[in-house]
């Protein structure tokens, strides 16, 4: 080998803090297929060149016999010592698992690989970007990535906490190979080493010796031969990352680019391959054990035919609300909500077009943008089914319909308001937070834009799934039938209203106010001989214009329980924050809570309960 290969871990300095990695701790799943899977096809989906209608993402599971890879393994093994993350057996192992992940049809790891000296600017380079920036992306538009933590990924599902990546870049199509350990800071004898290492070349540059890459290569079981793209080769991959698992993961989160044609993927294991694409989907769906799985209590066969049918309809709705303040009423829909309550109710699907206009704090001028909503309501449906996509990728822990009989499905592809979602995207890519950091002061109106989106599924199928407002005087009346005899109904009627005493207004302990942005919480001063301590339950809700605003709290309407609300107190004790309640423990009679930060342009309602 003319290249001085080996595993690279920087020493500690002096006065430089030592540091255990905790991004692991967002990506961490009962499945840990489930995150892998999201990350490689969001990554894949990223990276798809320009003219390329869709592309292919391969699983292949394998093993090699360990003293045949010496030495991409060698120089990392005393630092796994160190850290307490080699496997027990791992002295003794004749061969070692490995998971090789393939994508086709994308650009690789592009742009300056930073062996001149030079740091590209965020955003200019994939494989810096990719290798060398952590916590920082450069991603944005349809892209899905935001947090740069996604990589973190690769980590966990190794047994080792490494991964290795050999790309062919489409913009010079040369082979460079690296490989990443993310364990934590350790000790080997006296000398101290960062929590992070390269395998790499002379100064933990890209390796690019082809004997050293088509050695790599062959012993991985890597298909790629010129085409542009990225390998990845997992080593010991967690045990719950099987076949089965990665096969089921494709098909929860990904199932619509799948059936759009825009995603086909491959999984071999032990000589056998399942290829997976807009032919087959919903065959191969269908004929899985979805039992302990996100899908255990879906019907896969309908949930298959409901989004056919939805990427196939035509002429959707449109609804296009007051750009200012956004809001889904009946009046919207003009003169045919009668008739698109009736088909919504007969178990038609609907499909709805919104519009909106996204604006940047910098900019003067607003981008118009849109997203689909596809309704359909189920008799056979014992909750409500709903799945978010925004650029391809399934956003899973939005739940707003509850148990109402419906299934839905919202996909959001336009660039701007892509884009707007991206940046309230936690780093799994599971939900879209008003309170990610920077994404309140990056927009105009964000907060209400973003609610309004959340809410659209439940605002519409609030609407249609009500009965006719005029009163139904038979309503019911084979049920609640009582026969009067006509003697009785024609006497007179002699009954008088019942008398009723006066009783004494009652003071209540603790009074509220409204204040800007929020509301204040104190002691009433009209009450006498109040005994202290005082424990008491307060409860916040957004006014509604029908129900019980309480009962239609959602959590992405806010969440007193992050830590970042507002909340400042004296004389009292917070004992819990959660949700849309704070319960406390009054302890001096000058007792005041101040909370703020709600939505300005709508009413809170707020309850005080003494426990």
């Amino acid at each position: 080998m003319s290249e001085k290969v080996n595993w690279k871990f920087r020493e500690l300095a002096s006065g430089e803090p030592e540091r255990d990695p905790r991004e692991t701790e967002f990506f961490r799943l009962p499945d840990p297929s489930d995150a892998l899977v999201r990350e490689i096809i969001q990554n894949s989906l990223d990276a798809r060149r320009n003219g390329e209608v869709g592309i292919k993402v391969r699983f292949s599971f394998g093993n090699v016999k360990k003293t045949h890879i010496d030495r991409y393994l060698n120089g990392l093994v005393p630092h796994l010592e160190s850290c307490g993350f080699i496997p027990r057996d791992f002295t003794t192992l004749n061969f070692l698992s490995f998971l090789t992940v393939e994508d086709f049809g994308t650009t690789g790891l592009d742009g300056s690989t930073g062996e001149d000296g030079t740091r590209p600017e965020k955003g200019r380079s994939n494989f810096f970007d990719f290798w060398w920036r952590e916590g920082i992306s450069g991603k944005e538009g349809t892209r899905a990535g935001r947090w740069g933590l996604g990589k973190t990924t690769f980590h966990i599902a190794s047994g080792i906490r490494t991964f290795f990546g050999y790309t062919i870049r489409s913009d010079d199509l040369r082979k460079l190979l690296m490989g990443k350990a993310l364990l934590k800071t350790h000790y080997i004898g006296s000398i101290g080493y960062h929590y992070y290492g390269y395998f790499a070349g002379d100064e933990c540059k890209p390796i690019s010796d082809n004997a050293i890459i088509d050695d790599f290569v062959r012993k991985f079981s890597i298909s790629r031969i010129n085409e542009p793209g990225l390998s990845l080769v997992i080593p010991l991959p967690d045990e719950r990352i099987n076949r089965e698992s990665v096969l089921k993961s494709v098909i929860i989160h990904s199932f619509y680019p799948i059936a759009k044609g825009i995603l086909e993927v491959e999984i071999g294991a032990d000589g056998n391959t399942l290829i997976i694409n807009n032919q087959n989907l919903t065959d191969t769906a269908v004929s899985q054990d979805w039992a302990g799985t996100q899908f255990e209590q879906v019907s896969v066969h309908e949930l298959m035919h409901f989004m056919l049918s939805a990427i196939s309809s035509s002429s959707p709705i449109d609804i296009t609300p007051d750009p200012d303040n956004p809001e889904i009423t009946e009046d919207i829909f003009g003169s045919g909500f009668d008739r698109l309550r009736d088909s919504f109710n007969a178990g038609d699907l609907l499909t709805f077009r919104i519009y909106l206009s996204i604006r940047k704090a910098d900019e003067s001028q607003s981008a118009p943008t849109y997203f689909t909503v596809h309704l359909q309501k189920s008799k056979y449906l014992r909750e409500g089914e709903e799945f978010w996509f925004r650029s391809g990728i399934r956003i899973s822990d939005i739940r707003t319909i509850g148990s109402r009989p419906v299934r839905a499905m919202v996909v959001v592809e336009d660039i701007p308001l892509a884009t707007f979602l991206g940046d309230a995207e936690t780093p799994a890519h599971t939900d879209w937070k008003e309170n990610t950091e920077g994404f309140r002061e990056k927009y105009q109106n964000a907060a209400r834009i973003l609610r309004f989106v959340k809410k659209s599924i439940i605002k519409i199928v609030s609407l249609l799934d009500q009965p006719p407002q005029e009163v139904q005087r038979d309503f019911l009346k084979e049920v609640f039938f009582v026969p009067v005899s006509r003697e009785i109904g024609e006497e007179e009627d002699t009954t008088q209203p019942p008398t009723i005493p006066p009783t004494e207004r009652e003071i209540p302990t603790i009074r509220t106010s409204q204040i800007t942005g929020g509301f204040k919480v104190f002691l009433n001063q009209e009450k006498q001989n109040v005994s202290l301590p005082l424990l008491a339950t307060i409860m916040v809700a957004y006014d509604v214009r029908r129900g019980n605003p309480f009962k239609q709290y959602e959590r992405f309407d806010f969440d007193l329980g992050e830590s970042s609300w507002p909340v400042s107190v004296r004389g009292c004790n917070i004992l819990k924050r959660e949700k849309n309640i704070i319960k406390i423990e009054i302890t001096s009679l000058d007792f005041e809570m101040t909370v703020t930060g709600f939505d300005q342009n709508r009413d809170i309602v707020v309850t005080v309960k003494e426990i």
